[in-house]
């Protein structure tokens, strides 16, 4: 049994011009799904900016961070192994190491999701004082903490984008956003304060999570994949998929670098300028990196088509793609940019009023770097695709070796804006490393791409 019905086609496409219109039409789903999501919650967010006032909302923006920076930095990117090693099961017709791979993976996500709330937890009672949490509010810091169990749904994103279902993941993406957004409004007209606002948060948390997995469960018994009556004991799956345990980890450490200029970045802030401070810079990235969203989601997209690419051992065809898919986010990036500059002011005054204006400038910086990012988007996927997981991670590392001394550097004497020229440098820094592998290994060199493509591998029309 293979993983697709109808269109879904996991065999490799017969040209550069079929990936090519895949992969826009997965990411412009993904992309409306979140756009939705993110307008949905910048309005919560302004519900919760109006009613709480900066202070108490500063404190709802790093309880929430330290949940998603606890459960990023504890998960493993399984999804990336469910692409990687159940779409080959799946064409060979391996069920059986197709269901250990999932329980594998499951079990990751299941262990990350019981660490991710005890640190969290820990780290958010005891060391709460050092980001100005007021000492009556470190019980439900802890509580709230619990959270970020939630937040761990790598496999079910995984069986998902196998399965070429990003219609699915889209709707889901949305369902905790409307519950946010309706419990804000509710919170607000019956005059909540923050206690109300943390239990929208969670509850939005929770049935955005809980949603996403009953999605995956419901897509692999549509596919006879749960399993079959009378079955015996499932390979491991360190021995179904060799070199899946290095695999995890390695991706697992390029994401949780990856947090450097996100979540930690409102940390720093907090521990450096305080809670207000906190809550500007969240909503200056909050805008400024939804602008230049569609990175983020072409990267997962591309993901697949690059590894069946790879594993045809089709240089030429990855290199038509790679020009193809980094020429158009280039142009892309610096289109939106554009419609940040001059949107942004309108955009802070409708979240926060007047006391959001002072976020434009680190806004505008924070957009800057995620435009880098997004220009250079289809490298790291490319770099997982081609066995080069060890250069994506030395990229990351310095990055963020980069960015952590240099921004709190630059917040003790520059205030936000050193958060952002810090962001810009890290990206610029992650672009060129990443981009001097993939030159070398498209290039030519003793690697296994340079290796003559099998009759059935894609040709570039």
């Amino acid at each position: 049994m293979t993983a697709s019905s109808g269109g879904d086609s996991l065999a490799p496409a017969s040209s550069i011009d079929t990936i090519t219109r895949r992969l826009l039409r997965n990411a412009g789903t993904m992309l409306g799904g979140k756009a939705a999501m993110g307008l949905i919650n910048l309005a919560a967010t302004g519900v919760a900016f109006r009613t709480l006032g900066i202070e108490a909302f500063g404190v709802l923006v790093l309880m929430h961070a330290f949940a998603q920076t606890a459960s990023s930095i504890t998960k493993f990117q399984s999804w990336q192994a469910v692409l990687r090693y159940g779409a080959a099961s799946l064409e060979r017709g391996q069920r059986a190491e197709f269901r250990s791979l999932v329980r594998f993976t499951a079990g990751l996500d299941a262990g990350a999701a019981l660490g991710g709330m005890f640190i969290c937890a820990a780290v958010a009672f005891w060391l709460g004082g050092i980001f100005e949490i007021p000492p009556e509010m470190a019980g439900m810091a802890a509580l709230y903490a619990t959270s970020s169990a939630f937040m761990v749904m790598a496999t079910p994103t995984g069986l998902l984008r196998l399965f070429n279902r990003f219609d699915v993941l889209a709707t889901r993406d949305t369902m905790g956003a409307l519950v946010r957004l309706a419990g804000a409004g509710l919170a607000a007209l019956l005059g909540g304060g923050l206690p109300a606002f943390l239990a929208v948060w969670y509850l939005a948390t929770a049935v955005g999570g809980l949603s996403l997995a009953f999605a995956a469960w419901r897509e692999l018994h549509r596919r006879g994949l749960t399993g079959d009556k009378g079955e015996g004991r499932l390979p491991r799956a360190s021995v179904a998929h060799p070199g899946i345990w290095s695999f995890v980890w390695t991706t697992n450490l390029t994401a949780t670098l990856s947090l450097a200029s996100g979540h930690l970045g409102a940390l720093c802030a907090g521990a450096v300028l305080g809670p207000a401070e906190a809550a500007l810079f969240a909503i200056a990235r909050q805008i400024g990196e939804a602008a230049l969203k569609p990175g983020r989601f072409l990267s997962p997209a591309i993901y697949p088509e690059l590894a069946r690419l790879a594993a045809s051992r089709n240089r030429h065809a990855i290199s038509a793609l790679m020009r193809r898919a980094l020429l158009a986010s280039t142009g892309g990036s610096a289109l939106l940019l554009v419609v940040l500059a001059l949107l942004g002011q309108p955009l802070l005054r409708a979240v926060g009023g007047a006391e959001a204006t002072p976020a434009y400038a680190v806004m505008m910086l924070l957009g800057i770097a995620s435009a880098v990012g997004f220009a250079s988007f289809a490298l790291e996927p490319l770099l997982m695709s081609i066995d080069r997981q060890g250069a994506a991670l030395r990229a990351r590392l310095a990055g963020t070796v980069l960015y952590v001394p240099a921004s709190l550097a630059g917040m003790h004497w520059l205030g936000l804006w050193g958060a952002g020229l810090a962001a810009i440098a890290m990206a610029v820094l992650m672009a060129v490393l990443q981009a001097g592998t993939a030159v070398a290994v498209l290039r030519g060199g003793n690697n296994s791409l340079n290796n003559p493509p099998p009759d059935n591998a894609v040709q570039v029309d």
